[in-house]
C-alpha cells in the first residue's frame, strides 16, 4: 500500500514538473534556497502557473507523501533487519526512526512553504514583483529540507547495506 501511495505522489510531482517553465529551477532548488532573495527569484522564474502547480502539489501530495515514504522505508528496514539476522539487536532501532524523522521535517518544510507562498503572493503585486519572503522562515524551511534529505540518504544507505548483508547470507547458505 505504501508503494502505491509513493507512486501516486510521484505522479503528482511529475504533473507539477510539467507546469514549471523549461529551464527554471527545480523544487530542490526552492527547498534549499536558504535566502529570501533566492526563494523569491525561483518563484518569479516559475511564474503564476508554476507556483500554483507547486502549491497544489504540496497541498495534495505533500500532506501524505511523507507518511507513505516513511512507512515504506521503515518497513523495508524492519524486514531487512529480520532477514539479515539483526532484527533482535537494539542498536538498529534508530535506523527505523530515520524515515519518520525525515517525514516530520518534510511536513514542517511543506507547511512553511505554504505559509511563505501565501504571504509572498498576498502582499505582492503579482509574481512580477512578489513581496520578499521572511528570511527566518526560508532559513528554517531550507534547514528542515537539508536535514530531511540527509536522513533519507542515510535511510537508503542502511537499506542498501542490509540488502548486501541479506544477499551475503543467502550466498553463504547456497554454497554450504
Amino acid at each position: 500500500m505504501a508503494l502505491l501511495f509513493n507512486a501516486a505522489a510521484m505522479a503528482a510531482f511529475a504533473w507539477f514538473d510539467r507546469a514549471r517553465p523549461v529551464g527554471s529551477p527545480s523544487v530542490l532548488a526552492l527547498q534549499l534556497a536558504f535566502s529570501a532573495e533566492a526563494f523569491r527569484r525561483i518563484l518569479v522564474q516559475w511564474g503564476a502557473a508554476g507556483v500554483e502547480a507547486y502549491r497544489r502539489a504540496t497541498l495534495l501530495a505533500g500532506s501524505w507523501f511523507p507518511i507513505a515514504y516513511s512507512l515504506l522505508f521503515s518497513s523495508l528496514i524492519a524486514r531487512l533487519l529480520t532477514r539479515s539476522g539483526l532484527g533482535s539487536s537494539r542498536r538498529w532501532l534508530p535506523a527505523l526512526a530515520l524515515p519518520f524523522v525525515a517525514a516530520l521535517l518534510d511536513s514542517v518544510e511543506n507547511a512553511l512553504h505554504l505559509v511563505l507562498l501565501r504571504s509572498v503572493l498576498s502582499a505582492s503585486e503579482g509574481l512580477r514583483r512578489p513581496a520578499q519572503p521572511s528570511p527566518a522562515l526560508v532559513a528554517v524551511a531550507s534547514t528542515a529540507a537539508l536535514i530531511k534529505w540527509g536522513l533519507l540518504a542515510v535511510s537508503l544507505l542502511v537499506i542498501l547495506l542490509l540488502i548486501l548483508r541479506v544477499a551475503g547470507r543467502l550466498l553463504t547458505r547456497a554454497s554450504s
